[in-house]
């Protein structure tokens, strides 16, 4: 099933599962997990005229994979601009992902500063897509046209904490939706792992996505840009921050996450 599929059941329904083709390791693909609790609140609380402009996630436990999930939320609060709503999906009554996205109406203001348009080193075509190799990279990396522009690849043993590239589904949703801008960002792999010399496990426990507003429309085709660099790292865990652009150069989002990372065993 792809990710089309999920995205229209969340709109439908509050109980479904996932199945094996979605999996990262031993648990759910955590970017499918959130777009689905995104689009869940956004269908149950209809917000269609406002904007996404900030979420919150906390990956709490992994979802396993052919297990009935239950998705809810909850508005926090609604005042005349500011719309605060949470979320959750569960699984056997325990809390799995968890979220707190913030939803705006547009306000009159003297202030505007814009983001420097992004130009890109390289084109979609100058690209190879990369490979799904069953076994070798996680399940849901199927459904995903992802192709790198940075050189270090993961389990690399490099110097360089950069991770870079273009991205898009193989079969793309009708519309571009944040929750499919969220699923799509989280497919890339932390920003730490090349400077990893051999497999290891790695987990985001918490991530920050921010949405600029307004922005230029997006078709179903396209292509987004992705960079992201690693802002320290220590004692197991990394924070990273990464940038999302429209393929035109706007800044679309603002990536952070704390990544837990598992390279020695004690």
């Amino acid at each position: 099933m792809d990710y089309a599929y999920y995205e229209q059941l969340a709109k439908t329904a509050s109980d479904f599962s996932i199945d094996k083709s979605w999996t990262q390791g031993r648990s759910i693909f955590g970017g499918l997990t959130t777009a689905v609790v995104l689009t869940y609140i956004e269908a149950q609380t209809g917000l269609s005229d406002t904007d996404l402009r900030t979420i919150n996630i906390h990956f709490c436990g992994p979802t396993a994979e052919d297990v009935p999930c239950q998705l809810r939320c909850n508005i926090l609060s609604q005042g005349k601009s500011v719309i605060q709503v949470e979320g959750e999906l569960l699984q056997d009554n325990q809390v799995k992902t968890k979220i707190v996205a913030c939803f705006s109406r547009q306000r009159k203001s003297n202030i505007q500063v814009t983001a420097p348009q992004m130009t890109f080193a390289k084109t979609v075509d100058e690209l190879p897509k990369m490979p799904f190799r069953e076994g070798r990279v996680p399940e849901f990396v199927r459904y995903l046209d992802t192709r790198f522009t940075s050189t270090a690849l993961p389990y690399s043993g490099s110097s360089e904490s950069t991770v870079s590239g273009w991205m898009r589904f193989n079969d793309y949703p009708a519309v571009f939706s944040d929750s499919a801008i969220l699923a799509l960002v989280d497919a890339w792999p932390p920003a730490m792992m090349p400077m990893l010399k051999e497999h290891a496990p790695t987990s985001t426990v918490t991530w920050n996505v921010e949405f600029m507003q307004p922005r230029t429309p997006l078709s179903a085709a396209d292509f987004l840009y992705y960079h992201c660099d690693v802002a320290q790292a220590d004692r197991g865990y990394a924070h990273t921050e990464g940038k999302i652009y429209h393929p035109n150069g706007q800044l679309l989002a603002l990536s952070r996450q704390l990544v837990a990372i598992y390279d020695k065993v004690e």
